[in-house]
């Protein structure tokens, strides 16, 4: 696929889309290193990089993709388009991946030489932050496509991850809630549970993911009566 349709995707999907993920991270770790100037200890340092990893940048992603789901204004002109709209909003989405991707990688990395812990080491590492991002992403973008509401699917995503800050202790101490606890590395560490939890969360961002693709995959659900 040329390259220059995905520089147009990438411009369609908006400024947030390459700002909001690194202004995440930017914001976890110069909060870090206020901390560690100011005479914290390493543990404070250590777990405000790690708030960064596992909850602000995947908040930021999927208010992100919730916005991509909801600004496109010409869905009525996608359904006369050869390309269909699923395709459009799945290469946008996709363009937000690759940034997180690279961005939370690399964050990672920077905080490993830095001889600061950031959860597991290897390949696990990726799971701290790919999937709460996967879970929060595909629910936001789920509500986002059946309501058409940036309001409404904000405001969920908003209540979910504020909701799972508070209450920490349940959601990590309960087997049925568990598996949506988004915060487990932060909050319990990468113990016994870890693994369970990050393969359940992101099953259920790719289910959910899914969801969203069947609603987008018909446009002419998502008129209004003044569109049609």
């Amino acid at each position: 696929m040329r390259l220059d349709i995905w520089i147009h995707e990438a411009r369609r999907a908006g400024p947030a889309a390459l700002v909001a993920p690194p202004a995440g991270l930017l914001l976890a770790a110069a909060l870090a290193v206020f901390v560690r100037v100011g005479g914290g200890s390493r543990g404070q340092v250590e777990f405000l990089l790690l708030v960064g990893l596992e909850a602000i940048a995947p908040l930021a992603v999927a208010m992100v993709a919730l916005t991509v789901v909801t600004r496109e204004g010409c869905r009525e002109l996608h359904l006369s388009l050869p390309v269909p709209h699923l395709v459009t909003i799945g290469r946008r989405l996709g363009v937000v991946g690759v940034v997180t991707v690279v961005l939370c990688t690399a964050y990672a990395g920077v905080v490993a030489l830095a001889g600061y812990q950031s959860g597991p080491r290897g390949a696990a590492a990726l799971l701290v932050w790919a999937a709460p991002a996967v879970w929060l992403a595909g629910f936001a973008a789920l509500v986002a496509a059946v309501s058409r509401s940036p309001v409404l699917a904000s405001t969920a995503v908003g209540m979910v991850w504020l909701a799972e800050q508070i209450w920490t202790s349940a959601f990590a101490g309960n087997s049925l809630l568990r598996p949506v606890f988004l915060f487990f590395t932060t909050r319990a560490g990468d113990g016994p549970g870890w693994a369970g939890n990050r393969v359940a969360l992101l099953t259920g961002g790719v289910l959910m993911l899914a969801a969203t693709a069947t609603v987008l995959s018909r446009p002419q659900r998502l008129l209004t009566e003044e569109e049609a």
